[in-house]
């Protein structure tokens, strides 16, 4: 055949370029030709010519029907055409019930994730900005070669500051006493509660709101007093607490002062608390020594003349204190934190997640991935399905569509669709926050007026991202051509969609995988501190303040009246205990001992006064001497017993430290002798390792800790013991709360951060295990109905239902396998970054990895199955019939 019988007939051609737009002219006219001689091969000339006239008609007609029967179609603007991209939009939706219902429900999950995900980050960074000139407030703190940083700091450091620095406006001090006692002396009403010690500027500098009172002069007088109105209807009840008294005990000395101001509570959002605020100079003279530069027990808050001032204040700190230091062995430095940012720095201590900046980044994070995988369910599921609206997409065209009022149409739909997602996302965010609340610790609403800002912002955002789902498919859906759509060519089976919808399986199952590695991980790493022997036997042991220091010093007439219980299996008394020890000593190692073999400049030391039964009751295991004796008065001056840590740090061994001279680095300590050497025992929790204990029976007025009796209990008289225990400590301080905790739990409670993070993972991998199915059981849908007559066809040539199951799932499993060996490296990598917070700490094991993922392939054959069978278990004429 010549070549030129292969070129469509000339006169279509022309006719075609006469009536067409030069524009749209450049989009087809390749296609019909190429179709034409695809059609000259397989059909035969005489057919490709009638189909390419045919065609040519229909296309030239174009500007004709656009003229005449689609004007108003062309014409409609504003709200006749969003009527209208709604009415095709609801219309679709019933048409797909199945593929609606899982779009929205994906979405909606996604989306509240991140709701409450964004209120949980917008509260923890409100703190501290209530305060009118927050912008300028800064907190001073030290960085000191024996304690590290801290925001502890000296008694002159404010008055300096204020008088040396023109960037400091003000400086004030504070003094936090936990259970101050207080009197009100005319009706003898009495209880402890949490006062601040400040300057008289403190409610100048900072924005406490007052209900009665001037904040300026609130604290001027010496005998000035500010109480919350809490407390004030605590003590007054609806009587008037203006110039009432009340009677404040600080340091064992006595004061009556007078109520000048009620402050409101402090908010939540505040890191300093308070019950009632008193002038600083009710502390004793001694601890208000202006020249005392050494003694660091004060907090120090500094407000700037501007907030530029920051930048340099570190500076200039530095050269106006250098001189206070000279001569000092390692000075300390001294630095300014913004206040906004103290609440999420290393120098604020809170429980569970609140105010620690690496939990904001991992719960943002994965809320956003599981936003994302609903995301890519969208995009999967809309792509999936495009060959069904590709008709409508080619008659729309032929009839005068463009491109830009195609994609209007497809994003107003994952417009309407995101908005009934967002909805749902509200009801499913308002129905989760009670528990949400409790396990974050955390008093979230939904209150618009408290909240109405960022949860327009969150909305909107959310919001956002489904728009943006959208927009891939709106734009896929725009491009097709409506020769080859009016032909009936696949649309949808290039290699690129296909390529696309694999890949972003692959990423949602990856980031689901690797949230079920993470849960994995958190509990093996909880079972392994929950189950590790750390040193004694903290069974049955339970723990008892002692509440004030007259019961400490009648400390061993207590035991000895404790002890006459026939439950009570032993007893000590001591100031620190295995999670309680509260001292920490920096020691030279020559000033310890002079046959010190350590290159080491310091030996921090834990010490604890205990008695004779401390190792004992604790079931600790000697290594090396002997343990305290009451056989040996010399025991409570010269004697000391060291742990393995301590003993190696000063370049010992267990055998070589029994007899060894020391002497613990104070002036009030006697030169003794190491009798003896325990095994090393956790006094703190496993994220921090063992650290060198010292034990003795003198006490040393140099330092003090709270006081407090270990008694052993036998397990079947637990009930009995404890109000045994009760009533001896009422008979001392009989005015006094009992207190007291059980040891295991002293030690349970050190992780409970841990056990709420492993109930987050395990929420959040749900959560995207189950949209990430979603997906996967609507695409699986779609297979199913797309290969139809395929299904029917290998039926009728004999295939098992094992074949066509096989056939539908395999590549979806073939998918998961490669994110698993995806997200494998990437999971452990964050599992070994997360463990480096823990001294001791498991090495996750290849049977965990192996684990997920074959919890992920059953989790998605089972998801596969319904569909698969359905599918295989079909009659196959139905099926052939199949359109």
């Amino acid at each position: 055949m010549n070549n030129a019988n292969h070129l469509p007939p000339r006169l279509a051609t022309q006719l075609l370029r006469r009536f067409c737009d030069p524009r749209w002219l450049e989009e087809i006219e390749g296609d019909l030709q190429e179709q034409f001689a695809v059609q000259a091969r397989q059909q035969g000339l005489l057919k490709a010519r009638l189909v390419y006239w045919r065609d040519v008609l229909l296309l030239s007609a174009r500007p004709y029907v656009r003229s005449q029967q689609t004007r108003q179609y062309q014409q409609a603007r504003g709200p006749f055409m969003l009527k209208n991209y709604l009415k095709i939009t609801l219309r679709q939706r019933r048409r797909q019930p199945l593929y609606t219902a899982i779009n929205v429900l994906g979405l909606a999950v996604g989306m509240a994730c991140c709701l409450l995900m964004g209120l949980y980050v917008q509260d923890e960074l409100s703190y501290d900005r209530f305060h009118e000139k927050s912008d300028r407030l800064v907190a001073i703190g030290a960085d000191g070669f024996f304690w590290g940083r801290s925001l502890m700091t000296a008694y002159p450091l404010a008055p300096t500051l204020e008088a040396e620095v023109p960037e400091v406006a003000h400086a004030v001090r504070l003094a936090a006493r936990n259970e101050l006692p207080v009197v009100r002396l005319a009706t003898q009403m009495q209880g402890k509660h949490h006062a601040l010690l400040a300057d008289p500027a403190f409610f100048e500098v900072f924005s406490f709101r007052f209900k009665q009172g001037n904040p300026p002069t609130a604290l001027k007088t010496p005998n000035a007093l500010v109480i919350t109105e809490t407390l004030a209807r605590t003590y007054f009840g609806d009587e008037d607490p203006m110039g009432q008294t009340l009677q404040l005990t600080v340091s064992g000395e006595t004061h009556v002062l007078t109520i000048q101001g009620v402050a409101e509570d402090p908010p939540e959002h505040s890191t300093i608390q308070f019950e009632m605020v008193a002038p600083l100079s009710l502390l004793p003279a001694r601890q208000r020594n202006e020249e005392s530069w050494g003694a660091f027990m004060y907090q120090t808050y500094a407000l700037l003349t501007h907030k530029e001032a920051r930048k340099t204040l570190n500076e200039k700190m530095a050269s106006v204190l250098s001189k206070h230091y000279e001569g000092r062995d390692r000075p300390p430095t001294f630095f300014a934190l913004p206040l906004p940012a103290l609440y999420l720095s290393d120098l604020h201590r809170t429980a569970g997640f609140k105010g620690q900046a690496r939990y904001l980044y991992i719960f943002g994070s994965i809320a956003l991935f599981v936003l994302l995988i609903a995301a890519i369910n969208y995009i999967n599921l809309v792509t999936a399905q495009a060959t069904r609206r590709a008709r409508e997409v080619g008659v729309r065209k032929t009839l005068g569509a463009g491109r830009r009022q195609l994609m209007r149409q497809f994003l107003s739909e994952a417009v309407l669709l995101s908005s009934v997602a967002l909805l749902v996302a509200a009801l499913l965010t308002a129905l989760a926050l009670p528990a949400f609340n409790t396990l974050f610790d955390k008093s979230l609403s939904l209150d618009v007026r408290q909240h109405g800002a960022s949860l327009f912002a969150l909305s909107a955002f959310v919001l956002l991202v489904g728009m943006l789902a959208g927009t891939y498919p709106a734009i896929v859906l725009a491009r097709f051509k409506p020769v080859a759509v009016l032909r009936g060519a696949g649309t949808t089976t290039h290699r690129r969609g296909g390529l696309l919808r694999q890949g972003l399986v692959v990423a949602q199952f990856a980031i689901s995988l690797g949230l079920i590695v993470g849960t994995g991980v958190i509990y093996q790493q909880l079972d392994y501190v929950q189950n590790k022997h750390l040193g004694f036997h903290g069974e049955q042991v339970v723990i008892v303040k002692l509440p004030n220091k007259q019961v400490w010093d009648l400390r061993q007439e207590l035991k000895r009246n404790v002890m006459n219980h026939a439950s009570i299996v032993a007893a000590s008394v001591a100031n620190g205990v295995p999670g309680r020890f509260g001292v920490r000593l920096g020691h030279k190692p020559a000033t310890l001992s002079s046959q010190a073999q350590t290159d080491r400049e310091l030996i921090t030391l834990a010490p604890a006064v205990v008695d004779v039964d401390f190792v004992e009751t604790l079931g600790m295991a000697l290594v090396a001497g002997r343990d305290f004796s009451a056989d040996q008065p010399s025991d409570e001056t010269r004697a000391y017993l060291l742990n393995k840590a301590a003993v190696k740090q000063l370049g010992w061994t267990p055998e070589e430290a029994v007899g060894k001279p020391f002497k613990p680095g104070t002036d009030t300590a006697a030169e003794g002798e190491v009798i003896g050497v325990v095994e090393d025992f956790h006094i703190a929790s496993l994220h921090r390792e063992i650290e060198p204990v010292l034990l003795q029976l003198r006490e040393d007025p140099s330092w003090s800790a709270s006081g407090r009796l270990i008694a052993k209990l036998a397990p079947e008289g637990l009930r009995e013991a404890m109000a045994h225990l009760e009533r001896q400590l009422k008979h001392y301080a009989p005015d006094e709360p009992f207190e007291y905790e059980f040891l295991q739990d002293t030690f349970d409670a050190m992780y409970r951060t841990e056990h709420r993070l492993s109930q987050v993972f395990t929420s959040f991998a749900f959560l995207a295990i189950f949209i990430a199915c979603l997906g996967l059981f609507g695409l699986t849908a779609y297979t199913a109905e797309a290969r139809t007559k395929e299904i029917g066809i290998r039926k009728v040539f004999g295939a098992t239902l094992f074949n066509i199951v096989t056939l539908l799932a395999k590549n979806f499993l073939k998918l998961i396998v490669i994110a698993f060996v995806m997200a494998a490296p990437l999971a452990y990598v964050a599992a070994h970054r997360w463990l480096e917070d823990f001294a001791y700490r498991i090495d996750p094991s290849a049977r965990l990895f192996v684990l997920a993922g074959l919890a992920g392939l059953v989790i998605a054959l089972l998801t596969m199955s319904y569909q698969a069978l359905k599918a295989a278990l079909a009659n196959p004429v139905k099926s052939l019939r199949h359109e």
